[in-house]
């Protein structure tokens, strides 16, 4: 059979300056533009690769991403419709508003968001989602705070929508790397402070580094001890992490809630965590915290993003939650060919509003 001859395409345009028709660039953006370029030349050469080798199914999947990634990248970089100068929350016109209050998104990570040295962080949201909330509910330099930073993905978003960070990270490699990662940024204008610690130490830590108070909040915590557990018999993507000598979870410390085993213990810590950053926080700020339900071995589900979201609303006002959709995620035929065990792809993205007064 003949190889299909690859079609010549390459986003060698200089997108920022490109004209757009009633679409006027938001000029905080411009720079998420050069930074997503790349990325989307690595995916579309790997899609043009795949559709070379009549890999049709892989080639699909690198195109859907890019189609995704530049819905994203509309909704962040384009200002459609008017401003109001009594939007208090955040900088997006009414349409994009709008468009940022639909209850779901697709978002995937990119093999451009984690450099080869830390792909051995076991779990980690992309940048592009930490983008899309903190561009709702901040304005322009207002700070961000993420108590587990891991390798600095929402330092990476603040930075990438023109907001200052804040962030905590127990394991010293990663935080490490996440202070390396935001040096590349070259935004002098924009202040990053990541430490290595615990964040049940958070308000000493926000103290003596006299940090402003916080406008937004957005983590996602450790999965209750998930990584420990196992996926079943069928190879899955940790275990063939774990072939590839990469971390299969956060570590030993007794102080990760990742090494809790009794879940009612690993809720009250997590809500304490939380309960105690209202110190820090503005009134009426917000906080995002992305959890998921879990499957025991035993094949229980144990609701984890619905118990905390109770137990937490004790401490803040619950108002909503987002669900996060990965289409590219690895699948697994867990159960085959007796048991339903569905591939989870989505995540909570609950939604709290600290109260009017501290």
């Amino acid at each position: 059979m003949t190889p299909i001859q690859k079609p010549k395409f390459h986003f060698d345009k200089d997108l920022s300056s490109e004209k757009k028709s009633e679409k006027a660039l938001v000029p905080e953006f411009e720079k998420v533009i050069s930074f997503k370029q790349s990325e989307l030349n690595e995916t579309l050469k790997n899609a043009l690769d795949s559709f070379h080798t009549l890999d049709i199914a892989q080639s699909a999947k690198e195109f859907r991403k890019i189609a995704n990634d530049l819905k994203l990248m509309e909704l962040l970089i384009t200002d459609k419709g008017k401003h109001n100068s009594k939007n208090s929350l955040n900088d997006l016109t009414g349409k994009q508003w709008l468009q940022h209050t639909k209850s779901w998104v697709i978002i995937d990570g990119k093999s451009g968001d984690i450099s080869k040295q830390i792909k051995n962080h076991p779990a980690s949201y992309p940048p592009s989602l930490a983008e899309y909330y903190i561009s709702y509910f901040t304005k322009a330099e207002e700070w961000v705070f993420d108590p587990f930073m891991g390798i600095g993905s929402t330092a990476q978003a603040a930075f990438n929508t023109h907001r200052n960070c804040f962030g905590i990270e127990l394991n010293p490699e990663y935080a490490q790397f996440s202070r390396e990662r935001i040096q590349k940024t070259n935004d002098d204008k924009m202040r990053s402070n990541i430490f290595t610690g615990d964040s049940r130490n958070t308000f000493k830590i926000w103290k003596e580094n006299k940090i402003p108070p916080i406008d937004f909040i957005i983590t996602s915590p450790p999965y209750w001890n998930m990584l420990k557990k196992s996926r079943g018999g069928v190879k899955s993507n940790q275990k063939l992490r774990m072939e590839q000598g990469f971390d299969e979870d956060y570590g030993d410390s007794k102080y990760d809630l990742g090494n809790i085993d009794d879940l009612t213990h690993y809720l009250d810590s997590l809500v304490d965590i939380f309960k105690n950053l209202k110190r820090i926080l503005k009134p009426k700020a917000h906080l995002m915290i992305v959890l998921q339900n879990c499957r025991t071995k035993e094949g229980k589900m144990e609701p984890l993003a619905w118990k905390f979201a109770l137990k937490m609303g004790e401490h803040y006002k619950l108002l909503q939650e987002f669900i996060w959709l990965q289409d590219q995620k690895f699948m697994g035929i867990w159960g085959w060919p007796t048991t339903y065990v569905s591939n989870v792809h989505h995540h909570y993205c609950l939604v709290f509003q600290n109260p009017n007064k501290n």
